[in-house]
């Protein structure tokens, strides 16, 4: 189909690939509910991270069939991206879950940062300071957001989950962008199958006991709806913008994640937000309109 072919395939003008990373980060700010909505039945949280992984990738194998070859020359590349960024969503997932939520959130979006080191390295990236100022502000929006308070600060191992998720998902990104040519579908079943793989351990080593065979298969029936409709469009869409996209600007523009988190919450949850929230959720929708426009007018220029 041709609209298909527009909206996965073709390799879109800055602009238009930056309003593509950005709305389909936020929609995975709404991830929290299905997630809640599992666990309140009763599935554990670790498989319920197995399924938001597993079922996607059982949903990509027609099309890899139909629209994708397979290089063995990409096959080291391949996994290897698709392991970093299916552990950073793991590790962030089980943050989530285990850890502090608003740490989590904070310490995983430090990607840009790291985006943008490794970036310098292995892609010979050279940010201008507006780049800095843009991850500074980003970062700045997203610490008011989830109101993470630096005066009763303190760290546990399980942070390291945060570190750890974002760093991985850095890395994961820099791998996109150095291999163009691989198949962004590929990259999405290899992420999804390796961070599948890596719950299901963890749900193994923790000794998470299996739900009951009615709640097991009405979770797999809503997570595949949730799954499959929402998600799995909107990471294909950010990993094929990840191929001709500076990992850097990937990290920032995906902090609408955050907003929609904080407002969804606000929103469904009753939780109010501060006046220094909605200061950051405008300081970070307010950095993705500077990304769009400033490095869209300099990549037309």
């Amino acid at each position: 189909m041709t609209w298909l072919y527009y909206l996965f395939y073709k390799k879109h003008s800055p602009r238009v690939a930056f309003l593509f990373i950005f709305l389909s980060s936020a929609a995975w700010g709404i991830l929290w509910m299905p997630i809640r909505y599992l666990e309140g039945i009763g599935v554990p949280t670790p498989f319920v991270l197995v399924l938001f992984q597993l079922l996607p990738a059982l949903a990509l194998i027609p099309f890899l069939f139909r629209k994708t070859r397979f290089n063995r020359n990409e096959l080291i590349p391949l996994i290897t991206v698709g392991f970093f960024m299916g552990a950073g969503f793991v590790l962030y997932s089980l943050g989530l879950a285990i850890g502090t939520v608003t740490k989590t959130v904070v310490l995983f979006y430090m990607t840009p940062i790291w985006s943008t080191i490794v970036a310098y390295f292995f892609l010979s990236e050279r940010p201008n300071i507006l780049r800095w100022f843009a991850i500074f502000f980003a970062i700045l929006g997203c610490v008011l957001v989830t109101g993470l308070n630096f005066l009763s600060l303190s760290f546990d191992v399980s942070d390291l989950l945060g570190v750890g998720s974002g760093l991985f998902w850095a890395i994961g990104s820099v791998g996109i962008r150095r291999y163009p040519e691989l198949s962004f579908l590929q990259i999405t079943f290899a992420q999804y199958c390796i961070g599948g793989s890596m719950a299901f351990l963890a749900a193994v080593i923790v000794g998470t006991s299996v739900p009951d065979t009615n709640i097991f298969f009405h979770a797999v029936i809503v997570t595949f709806v949730v799954s499959v409709v929402i998600f799995l469009p909107t990471a294909l869409l950010i990993f094929r913008a990840m191929q001709y996209v500076s990992p850097g600007l990937v990290g920032i523009l995906m902090l609408s994640e955050v907003v929609v988190a904080a407002i969804s919450a606000s929103l469904f949850l009753g939780e109010i937000l501060s006046n220094e929230q909605w200061l950051g959720v405008l300081i970070v929708l307010a950095t993705g309109v500077f990304i769009g426009l400033s490095d869209g007018v300099q990549n037309k220029g």
